[in-house]
């Protein structure tokens, strides 16, 4: 009896501490909401040297930081909940796509087999470039895309330059046909498919179908663009972190993980950027590896450090923050990410927070109310699900009614008014976003008064943001205006002391103004000196 009761009591603290030790080592994965590390200090981040960084990231135009480490947030720096455009983030959502579906699809399937064209007719060379070619951006087809910058065009190969597999360049082309495929061969909407597949398994807090749209160019293959917030992007980093296993279940194939995230292809765009590229990820030597947007968007993963690391910039605002800020700042947080870990961390639930809205008033609950600008641009208000929403062709923006006819466009903080008639019936919407519209298309007509009154009204609706007094400081320089440029700049500057684009256009009137007048009258000075001190 003795002996028994010894045992039971041994078997009761061996059951207990194994139990115990295999919640402690099981692996931590957020659930509606994320859990946070009373400190970052807590997560192994060495305190001294995390002051120097957050210097370094209030010093340039980041606008959110969001750090999880072993599957918890150790550090959380700005606005991490507001949806911004992830740009070509996207790409490495596509991946995933095709990886949930790799076991039914055939890579080698080329795109003469599959049927795929565009409107300059492919030649049979680039016909024969394989869905492998596509999503490893490879294919060699150098065409005009939708979502290109400048430098993209520019910078392009020559088209029938280099045999499909033989090449690789950062390509829209591919990645935007590699969108046309996956509905092609899936039968799946890539929106649609991103908010089952993925948002819905991973509990993503912010995301929502409608914060994507699909833009298109001189090409028929569209180019789909999404807003998401930081602490959504987390997620999908440490689902991928994880070799694709999400709470147990293994959402992505583990081997897919691997290859996608493998170095294929040497990109050879200098130490600012990781060297390697896999299927629509930049891959680094280390074996860590990112998804990258314009303007500094940045989702890095550390899978041998068990941490997530995303920063955001404020794009609505036109912020950029370069390549060479972003490798610092990543590679600052790397090297502080492995102190002492607390070996029992006190870790927190994080509160999920909903904002007060009011109930917008019955005159302005449009099913579907729509007007078009004077370029043609249809804008469209909606009402579904007790949300109001506007779309210009860029996703649907959610409004919070303020007062009278005033409400906030939710992501971008604008204001917008909408207009109705005695029956109720729309007749105008008037928001900053579409006054530049209107001035954009004055000005590509020449007409820059036209352009200079829609950008005063942006102004007028909207005095504290700094882009309407940078926008209209452009038009009054090529008026020859360069003294209200210059009064509108500062105006820019005292409300964003930082603005890279009023600096910039400042120091250019400056330049212009004085310094290349006063050097060319010192060249004629030295000139006329050097021919006087020749006649004595």
């Amino acid at each position: 009896m003795f002996e028994t009761k010894i045992f039971n009591f041994f078997g009761f603290v061996f059951i207990s501490f194994f139990v115990s030790s295999y919640l402690f080592a099981a692996e931590i994965y957020p659930d509606v909401t994320w859990l946070h590390y009373k400190s970052p200090e807590q997560a192994g981040f060495t305190s001294e040297r995390l002051d120097k960084i957050k210097k370094f990231y209030n010093k340039k135009s980041f606008s959110a930081l969001l750090v999880v480490k072993d599957g918890a947030i150790a550090i959380d720096w700005g606005e991490n909940d507001r949806r911004f455009p992830i740009h070509s983030i996207r790409k490495s959502l596509l991946s995933a796509l095709y990886g949930i579906h790799s076991s039914s699809i055939n890579f080698q399937a080329s795109l003469a087999d599959l049927n795929c064209n565009d409107n300059s007719l492919l030649t049979d060379q680039e016909l024969s470039a394989k869905v492998f070619d596509v999503i490893s951006s490879r294919s060699g087809v150098y065409l005009p895309a939708a979502a290109e910058n400048n430098e993209m065009r520019l910078n392009k190969p020559a088209r029938g330059s280099y045999k499909p597999s033989k090449y690789w360049w950062y390509n829209n082309w591919d990645f935007n046909v590699a969108g046309t495929l996956f509905s092609k061969i899936t039968g799946e909407e890539i929106l649609g498919s991103i908010a089952t597949q993925l948002a819905a398994p991973l509990q993503m807090q912010d995301y929502r179908v409608t914060d994507g749209y699909y833009v298109k160019a001189e090409s028929e293959h569209s180019a789909f663009q999404i807003r998401m917030s930081s602490r959504d992007l987390a997620r999908f980093g440490l689902l991928y972190a994880r070799g694709g296993v999400w709470n147990g279940k293994q959402l992505i194939p583990h081997e897919w993980v691997v290859k996608s995230t493998s170095a294929i292809s040497n990109t050879n765009m200098g130490d600012k950027y990781p060297p390697y590229f896999g299927l629509m990820w930049w891959v680094e030597e280390d074996g860590s590896f990112s998804a990258r947007g314009n303007g500094g968007h940045t989702l890095a993963v550390y899978p041998s450090l068990d941490m997530v690391v995303v920063l955001r910039t404020d794009t609505y605002l036109e912020h950029t923050v370069s390549a060479k800020s972003i490798h610092k700042m990543l590679s600052g947080i790397i090297s502080i990410s492995k102190g002492q870990q607390h070996s029992k961390p006190s870790l927190i639930t994080e509160t999920q927070q909903e904002a007060d809205k009011k109930q917008i008033p019955e005159l302005y609950r449009f099913n579907n109310a729509s007007i078009a600008l004077d370029n043609g641009l249809l804008v469209s208000i909606n009402f579904k699900n007790e949300t109001l929403f506007v779309d210009w062709g860029t996703g649907k923006f959610e409004l919070s009614y303020l007062n009278n006819n005033r409400f906030i466009i939710s992501d971008l903080h604008e204001p917008l008014e909408i207009e109705v008639n005695d029956v109720g019936e729309l007749i105008d919407i008037k928001t900053p976003k579409l006054f530049f519209i209107q001035a954009a298309t004055a000005a590509k007509y020449d007409d820059l008064l036209i352009a200079e009154s829609w950008v005063e009204k942006a102004i007028k609706m909207n005095p504290n943001s700094p882009i309407p007094y940078v926008n209209l400081a452009k038009i009054q320089i090529e008026r020859g205006n360069k003294e209200g440029a210059k009064e509108n700049l500062q105006k820019a500057l005292s409300i964003e002391v930082n603005n890279k684009q009023a600096k910039k256009l400042y120091q250019k009137i400056l330049l212009n103004q004085y310094f290349f007048p006063g050097l060319m009258i010192s060249i004629l000075v030295g000139f006329y000196l050097r021919s006087y001190k020749g006649k004595v």
